[in-house]
């Protein structure tokens, strides 16, 4: 299944008369609730090793979340080919608009979504061009920085981390997946805030070398955790749309000091955008 090549223009006034009274920013939406974990680890069945490993002798622990009803809300995507984004599926699940925020009085509406059946992902269409992310291998280890960018209640923010490990997530609610997700420690934000990261869900997460691991699907406050898709659901994903990932792409090696500079310039250049969803 390929996507079509139809697009359409949004405008923000549009939005705001569908979405009812300006609220904090220009558009009046709510940024999607980020997905509370509740985590179970299984009983170890042996003891742990010394020697760090993506998947703990233990066992993968498993992340239950419940989706509730869909409401009009912002979240985040990111282009992984020309004209195509991908973010969360919870996201545009149950949307009857979508649309990429390209600048504070415009916002120009995506289609052809796609879903992945079986993970918190999906992909759309929309004519706003970016240049596509590049795509990091599954060699990954424990202990390996993470960065993630979005819009954490729907403004810009970005979040550095340090991988626990692989588990699962089962969602149930509006719709029921099963699949595997990747753990992260969060270490520090930008702006520093606290509590739940909502917004960023899409969102890409790359490793040191600017290359996608991970996007965010959810997360624990409780924990200080952030549960990030697996890279081979996205690789699925993919392949079920026909998209061909990047071998190179647009952002440039990361590290603890400069990461929310780096930040600043995705969301400049469209690298990482805000997405909205309109429910009527």
């Amino acid at each position: 299944m390929r996507f079509g090549s139809d697009t359409f223009g949004l405008l923000v006034a549009v939005i705001a008369l569908l979405i009812g009274a300006l609220t904090s920013n220009i558009f009046g939406d709510t940024p999607a609730p980020e997905p509370q974990a509740s985590v179970r680890r299984p009983v170890p069945t042996q003891p742990p090793s010394d020697r760090p490993t993506l998947v703990p002798p233990s066992g993968d622990p498993v992340v239950q979340i419940d989706i509730g009803p869909k409401h009009d809300s912002s979240g985040t995507a990111f282009p992984v080919g020309v004209g195509v984004w991908m973010t969360a599926r919870h996201v545009v699940d149950g949307c009857t608009k979508i649309g990429i925020v390209t600048n504070p009085q415009r916002a120009i509406r995506g289609d052809k979504i796609i879903v992945h059946d079986n993970a918190d992902l999906a992909l759309f269409r929309s004519s706003v061009r970016a240049a596509p992310v590049a795509i990091g291998d599954d060699n990954l280890k424990i202990g390996q920085a993470g960065y993630h960018f979005g819009f954490p209640k729907g403004q810009p923010g970005a979040m550095r981390s340090r991988l626990l490990g692989s588990g699962t997530m089962r969602l149930s609610g509006r719709y029921s997946t099963r699949e595997p997700i990747l753990a992260w420690a969060e270490v520090s934000r930008v702006p520093d805030t606290d509590g739940p990261l909502s917004g960023i869900s899409g969102g890409p997460v790359f490793d040191a070398a600017g290359r996608l691991v991970g996007v965010h699907v959810a997360g624990s406050l409780r924990r200080g955790r952030s549960f990030t898709t697996a890279p081979q659901s996205m690789r699925e994903l993919w392949s079920q749309a026909g998209v061909i990932p990047a071998a190179d792409g647009p952002v440039p090696a990361l590290t603890d000091g400069d990461f929310a500079g780096v930040g600043e310039r995705l969301r400049q250049d469209l690298i990482v955008a805000k997405a909205i969803c309109l429910t009527r």
